[in-house]
């Protein structure tokens, strides 16, 4: 079984505190801090005095520069995540369309259309910019 622990967006610094109740009540030790380069996500991962693993999710606010710059919820009241990731829907009529926004439903688009649009190549720029400042050695 795994277990992961994730935060409510919705509560803010209750939750994180919430979390961290938890985590020391467990005696949880922190091993590793996971971030993937171009998502808002990043997991840290802690040891149970029992050897049992235990994740727990955060977000840090990721914009896309170009789609995210005009948007009306781009503001940390309305948009707390920003870009998510990329997500695979699927219409009633079988259409597989890709999404990169929880608020903006408008912005997905039929996989063929997305694979060439601008917003992709703006998604594949901010993950190799990522990618970068995370690796990058002072």
């Amino acid at each position: 079984m795994s277990v992961r622990v994730l935060t409510s967006l919705a509560d803010g610094d209750a939750s994180l505190d919430a979390v961290d109740q938890l985590l020391r009540e467990l005696d949880a030790q922190p091993e590793a801090v996971r971030l993937m380069a171009g998502t808002p996500g990043f997991r840290i991962a802690y040891r149970l005095p029992t050897g049992r693993p235990l994740l727990v999710k955060h977000i840090r606010p990721l914009r896309l520069p170009e789609t995210c710059a005009g948007c009306r919820f781009n503001n940390s009241a309305d948009c707390q995540e920003g870009y998510y990731g990329v997500r695979l829907y699927r219409d009633p009529h079988g259409t597989f369309h890709i999404g990169v926004c929880i608020q903006r439903m408008d912005l997905c688009l039929p996989v063929e259309e997305f694979v060439g649009s601008e917003v992709c190549a703006e998604i594949r720029k901010i993950r190799e910019q990522d990618l970068h400042d995370l690796t990058v050695r002072p």
